[in-house]
């Protein structure tokens, strides 16, 4: 059974190297955000994929993040949220002008957001979230090796689903939505920008 199974595991990796370029990418994002509300949000997302063919990426990528503020709505005091989570992703080439591509990015994955307030009874406590989300983005190849791009995640169609956690008041549900809001761009975490090393 197991050399059946890694016999297929080759065959499928050797049909598919057939016909999908063996172009391999590395790289990642980073976001930054402050505002007058004594808020600071830092993130940075590192990523790994390969070129299937002309209009398609697939990859996998990984996410960490620490969110300072001061949590009116919430505890009524000052906090850090430490992010992370893994997820994959593929993307889709719309149009392309030179060497500035359209593309739109659909991602699949699991959040986790660990609270650390100055109460210690909500200390430690964690969120869990599964999402996907499907938003555009804009490419630019400088070189054959380095391309430079941007997630406009303030434009996209958003779905998760919240993990229960009684201490912190959250229930099991989900949450659907889409986004359509440029303002404040040059100041907001929802503009990522990141570069890809191209093999």
């Amino acid at each position: 059974m197991k050399k059946l199974t890694l016999a297929s595991l080759l065959a499928f990796f050797a049909v598919s190297g057939a016909y999908a370029e063996t172009n391999y990418f590395v790289g990642g994002s980073v976001a930054f955000k402050t505002d007058n509300e004594h808020s600071t949000l830092f993130n940075v997302a590192p990523e790994f994929g390969w070129k299937y063919n002309a209009d398609w990426d697939l990859g996998v990528m990984a996410n960490f993040g620490l969110d300072h503020k001061y949590m009116e709505n919430v505890y009524s005091m000052e906090g850090d949220t430490y992010g992370y989570g893994i997820g994959a992703f593929a993307r889709y080439k719309v149009a392309e002008f030179g060497g500035a591509k359209l593309l739109l990015k659909g991602s699949v994955g699991v959040d986790f957001a660990t609270m650390s307030p100055a109460d210690d009874a909500f200390d430690a406590e964690t969120l869990t979230t599964l999402n996907a989300s499907v938003i555009p983005m804009i490419t630019y190849d400088i070189s054959e090796s380095f391309t430079l791009y941007a997630n406009l995640n303030f434009l996209g169609v958003y779905a998760g689903y919240n993990f229960e956690n009684k201490d912190l008041g959250i229930e099991d549900g989900w949450s659907i939505g889409a986004v359509a809001d440029s303002t404040d761009v040059a100041n907001t975490a929802d503009f990522q920008i990141g570069f890809l090393y191209n093999f």
